[in-house]
């Protein structure tokens, strides 16, 4: 937690003097610019147990930790969402020393209230705005100031600097500083000569410095500055928000993705991370799944964040299309279907997966025998085939097809022992010898899979691998999946021949896809908001997490 200390940082009576000097010199600006106040969204409180370092992007805090001073310049459109982003990466860096928030368009209270209340460390003392009438407040000690000009600005910062250590200071909007430090001057200096002696001041006190900028770009200044990130907002046909950050310049600081896909999501500015999908279907050991209720019309998707999203789930009798994004890693697909999987196998029901033909041989077994019971996948799971390109332990020189194969039973099919043998044998996976499967075959099997478990069966289904065996069957499977009451989970790539009648016979259309280096979520139908894709592993069992993109 951070410390919010009175006592820490920027002395009080020192902070008063800033907020004295600042109130009576930038009086005339107030005055002489009509500032619009920007409707601000409502604020709730966001998930307690997300830390500020979690909320900002890596590079940008590196960027600040690396090198006191620092410049960062950041630019966007009214709406883009700078001023969420600079209060972030206040909250972030007060950990590391005394941060200073200069607002020129709301009041203090005001900033405080809408930005900062129940989600910052930040208090009314670290803001310092214009908008009010600078007598009104007690003053304790002298003003040293008796005008700001570009010389007492520079001397501002640098009596304030020498009283606290690593000082970060964040002018939202330097614009409209700049356009008063000019007017104070009869031949006012042009904004780069400004800029050049603040980034100077910056590098030589080590202060910590953000620039707001209103201008989507200035080529001039973000020659000056050490950094440069520009916040940008669009809409798709369908009318979702997606919201990115595109690291311009970084200086010192290597980029890997310079688009990064961000949300202002109950009033906080928050980077979408990367997931690394190899914690999601890894498990400890150390966690037992707890199973999420299903209810007389819905199957839960595993997924809490997801249920209340669509209605509580997933509709009994149905089919889902999963559609899958370009440039996507093998195992994506496993991040929607996989807590689904858990969550069927926990209550007791069969699932009969068809995986993805590059998918990793032993993603299923190895996930679920460390969330569930071993018996339990030994004989309610059945993984149908294997994966393009790589060979079995029951016959490597078995050759691959695009047809996904059964596996023959040898031996007393009432010994309790073949028989179990016979269903571990399905169930990891493994290729033994035997036909092509058929549409037939496949029924078939999954009315044995029925008869060894509890109610309804949950179908995965890669159509990259089971290409030839439901052609021209999708919409009959449809049918038997409304019939018994299953539920199927249909997943397409890009190119795959089925992908547009997976479409038509869908009661649900997901998409999933790369934005930048992470992964976003979205329905089709439904029609959902861009829905960002986290892991939480503050339990035993990393649990997947979806961010509302808005």
């Amino acid at each position: 937690m951070y410390d919010v200390s009175l006592t820490r940082g920027i002395k009080r009576d020192t902070k008063t003097v800033v907020a004295s000097t600042l109130y009576q010199s930038y009086q005339w600006l107030a005055d002489a610019i009509q500032i619009n106040t920007v409707p601000l969204p409502n604020v709730s409180t966001p998930h307690a147990d997300i830390p500020g370092s979690a909320l900002f992007p890596r590079e940008i805090s590196r960027f600040f930790l690396r090198n006191r001073g620092h410049t960062l310049l950041v630019n966007g459109a009214p709406g883009t969402g700078k001023t969420l982003f600079t209060i972030s990466g206040l909250d972030l860096l007060e950990q590391h020393g005394d941060v200073l928030y200069v607002s020129t368009r709301v009041d203090q209270e005001t900033v405080h209230d809408m930005y900062l209340a129940d989600h910052s460390s930040l208090d009314e003392t670290d803001i310092l705005d214009i908008s009010q009438d600078a007598f009104e407040r007690p003053l304790d000690v002298d003003v040293p100031l008796q005008r700001l000009d570009l010389d007492s600005l520079l001397e501002w910062l640098t009596q304030v600097s020498e009283a606290n250590t690593e000082l970060t200071v964040a002018f939202d909007s330097w614009d409209l500083v700049y356009q008063y430090l000019a007017a104070r001057h009869d031949d006012p200096p042009d904004i780069e000569t400004v800029t050049t002696q603040l980034v100077a001041l910056a590098r030589e006190k080590g202060i910590r410095t953000l620039l707001v900028s209103e201008s989507v770009a200035s080529p001039a200044l973000e020659y000056i500055v050490d950094g440069v990130v520009t916040l940008q907002v669009s809409e798709d046909e369908r009318g979702r928000t997606r919201r990115q950050l595109k690291l311009e310049k970084l200086r010192g600081v290597r980029i890997g993705n310079r688009l990064q896909p961000i949300t202002l999501a109950e009033g906080q500015f928050r980077a979408i991370r990367p997931v690394k999908l190899s914690t999601v279907h890894s498990g400890t050991g150390d966690g037992t799944w707890t199973p999420r209720p299903n209810t007389k019309r819905k199957f839960s998707t595993g997924v809490g964040d997801l249920d209340p999203i669509i209605s509580d789930g997933y509709n009994r009798g149905s089919v889902v299309h999963l559609d899958l994004g370009a440039d996507l890693s093998r195992d994506a697909w496993s991040v929607l279907t996989l807590p689904t999987i858990r969550n069927f196998l926990a209550n007791k029901m069969g699932v009969a997966v068809v995986p993805p033909r590059e998918g990793s041989p032993g993603l299923l077994h190895n996930d679920l025998n460390a969330v569930l019971n071993p018996h339990r996948f030994e004989t309610h799971c059945h993984v149908f085939g294997t994966y393009a390109g790589t060979v079995t332990e029951a016959n490597p020189t078995t050759e691959i097809t695009d047809e996904i194969e059964v596996e023959s039973t040898t031996g007393d099919p009432n010994s309790e022992t073949d028989a179990n043998n016979s269903m571990t044998n399905k169930a990891y996976g493994q290729r033994a010898d035997g036909e092509a499967l058929d549409y037939r075959s496949y029924i078939g099997a999954i009315e044995q899979l029925r008869e060894q478990s509890t109610g309804p069966v949950l179908h995965v289904i890669s159509m990259d691998t089971a290409r030839r065996t439901f052609d021209d069957r999708l919409g009959e499977l449809a049918n038997y999946i409304a019939i018994h009451n299953d539920l199927a989970v249909i997943i397409t790539k890009p190119g795959t021949e089925l992908r547009e009648r997976a479409d038509r016979v869908a009661d649900m259309h997901f998409r999933l896809e790369r934005s930048g280096s992470a992964i976003v979520l979205y329905g089709e139908n439904p029609l959902t908001p861009l829905l960002g894709i986290g892991i939480n592993r503050s339990q035993p069992i990393p649990e997947v997490t979806l961010t509302e993109m808005v």
